[in-house]
């Protein structure tokens, strides 16, 4: 496996390998160079809910792809990811929340700039009066 880099998804797809859906993103990455990279599975079933799109239908009809294709390029594109190269096929995966810590004090929004996020209490604290 090859050690992941950080990118921003600037176009996504839809793919269908053996008839199983896929995700394939272009990647352009800090360095500006362009990848296509794969979604793995357990972050596609996270964008693209089955129950929901689906159901328990174990068959899909062709015409779900044109619903899935705006959904996944509003979930993916322009999102920072972080891309890595594993048996001569490169994947990506979304940002974890594992390193942020949750601080008083702390702006709210994309890049810590203040925004709305910034004004609204977390679940079981209060608003500041």
């Amino acid at each position: 496996m090859t050690k992941g880099m950080k990118g921003t998804v600037v176009g996504v797809r839809p793919e269908l390998r053996e008839h199983r859906l896929s995700a394939v993103a272009t990647v352009k990455t800090e360095s500006g160079e362009l990848l296509e990279a794969y979604m793995p599975d357990r972050e596609l079933s996270v964008v693209l809910p089955r129950s929901v799109l689906l159901g328990t239908a174990r068959k899909a009809p062709l015409s779900l792809l044109d619903t899935i294709a705006p959904i996944l390029s509003r979930m993916a594109e322009g999102r920072v990811v972080r891309a890595w190269k594993f048996r001569e096929r490169w994947f990506f995966s979304f940002q974890q929340w594992r390193g942020v810590r949750f601080e008083d004090g702390v702006g709210g929004g994309p890049g810590g700039s203040e925004g709305a996020a910034a004004s609204a209490a977390p679940p079981g604290r209060a608003m500041p009066a």
